[in-house]
């Protein structure tokens, strides 16, 4: 009780009540399921979503962290990220996961690595607040393939990748398997099609 610290300890305490035993236990008070040796790992952020902020903000930095890891472990191994839905990811408010998409995407073919970012939106990825970021993971992608879309989404592509008047109509087309890719400075039509009919 005369310890000068003893306000700090019972603010430490209150912190991390809710995370030991609290409210948030079901998230950081337990073991992983994680088994790294897969050959694939799938992360389901799904139930995650109905989180406050903070807690999701912190869960997507974790499991990213952990993601980079695994890349940069063994460089002699090739590993792929895939961020599907990554619009999920992407908060103005909260910009951290994609400062490390942006981050990880620069490096990660230093690695023997790769990263794919699957969205329905570019405009996601241009809110002021972090098109610095946004823009820079959009272009830095060797591969992109754009596959319909209208409105605003279509502006804003139209204007990020400077497409011609037949690339704009292939996109607002809206064919399913239909899309147009991108590698470089090359522009492919292409179609997709789904092995499993």
């Amino acid at each position: 009780k005369k310890n000068p610290y003893i306000k700090d300890y019972d603010d430490l305490y209150l912190f991390l009540k809710d995370i030991a035993v609290g409210s948030d236990a079901f998230l950081w008070n337990g073991h992983t399921t994680i088994d790294p040796g897969s050959r694939c790992v799938c992360l389901d952020t799904k139930d995650l979503q109905n989180s406050p902020d903070n807690i999701i903000s912190t869960q997507y930095f974790n499991m990213l962290q952990w993601a980079w890891e695994e890349i940069v472990k063994n460089p002699e191994e090739r590993v792929l990220l895939i961020c599907d839905e990554a619009y999920l990811m992407i908060d103005p408010d909260v910009p951290q996961s994609l400062v490390f998409l942006r981050n990880a995407a620069k490096g990660v073919r230093k690695y023997e690595g790769g990263i794919a970012v699957i969205s329905h939106s570019v405009v996601d990825f241009l809110d002021p607040k972090i098109k610095m970021y946004g823009q820079a993971l959009l272009d830095l992608a060797t591969f992109k393939i754009i596959m319909g879309t209208d409105g605003q989404n279509l502006e804003e592509t139209k204007k990020l990748y400077n497409l011609t008047d037949a690339e704009e109509e292939l996109i607002l087309s809206k064919r399913r398997g239909s899309a147009l890719m991108i590698i470089g400075a090359k522009r492919f039509n292409i179609n997709l099609i789904n092995s499993l009919l």
